[in-house]
């Protein structure tokens, strides 16, 4: 290695400074720097109720498909399903 070379330790983009004004936090996110637990469960337990008033539901993840197939020459078998591809 050549003496020239001054080598520093990196730093997390997080760490530092915010030069521009668009990626300064909103005032109204204030609180969000030291949220109220109590505050936060019950901002959830209402977002519950206006779900169950208006009838919108979570969404659900689809189960994975299971891989256990075995493909042949004649093509490919799901026993999962139950049937051939």
């Amino acid at each position: 290695m050549n003496n020239d070379i001054d080598y520093y330790p990196a730093k997390s983009i997080a760490d530092l400074p915010i030069t521009s004004i668009l990626h300064l936090p909103c005032p109204d996110m204030a609180g969000m720097d030291n949220p109220d637990p109590q505050k936060r469960e019950r901002s959830l337990f209402l977002l519950e109720k206006l779900r169950e008033k208006h009838g919108i539901k979570k969404r659900v993840k689809k189960a994975a498909n299971s891989l256990t197939y075995v493909c042949t020459e004649y093509g490919c078998l799901d026993f999962g399903r139950g049937y051939s591809r």
